[in-house]
């Protein structure tokens, strides 16, 4: 039987504005870059509750976003289900609806991925570098290898 949606999910959370757009150039850098029936990468602009949508009905999901924990700008962020509570990520709306809550609710809802993974870079008040924004699509890149790998054993 064929699967409906691709089982892995690559979701580019942010905005396509200059000051939020990690999410974004690092989706579409991954753009065709993996066989679209076995993953699917999208660009999500601040979608608050909607997430749970995006993620309904995926073995793994790998959220990419900006993350500020007070760590070092330019630091790369690997946090998988119960560790993406330890750092507060960027807020996606400016109504205080942002990945941190989509993540709540969905737990709440029991509508989580069995594989949930956050990469991000460390932001500050400057867009991130080429430099880092290429270190974080290689990041993104190896862990959907490393997905397709587990799902071919």
């Amino acid at each position: 039987m064929t699967p409906i949606s691709p089982s892995i999910r690559v979701l580019g959370i942010g905005s396509p504005s200059e000051t939020d757009n990690l999410g974004f150039l690092v989706a579409h850098a991954l753009q065709g870059g993996f066989d679209a029936g076995q993953v699917e990468i999208t660009a999500l602009d601040r979608p608050g509750p909607r997430l749970i949508e995006h993620m309904r009905g995926a073995d793994t999901v790998i959220l990419i976003d900006a993350v500020k924990s007070g760590a070092p700008v330019g630091t790369l962020h690997r946090l998988q289900g119960r560790d993406l509570n330890r750092v507060l990520l960027h807020r996606t709306s400016t109504h205080g609806f942002g990945l941190e809550e989509a993540l709540q609710l969905a737990e709440r809802l029991q509508e989580l991925p069995p594989n949930l993974l956050l990469i991000g870079v460390e932001v500050g008040t400057a867009p991130p570098t080429p430099a880092h924004l290429a270190a974080l699509v290689e990041a993104v890149r190896g862990e959907v290898a490393a997905a397709l790998a587990r799902g071919a054993a």
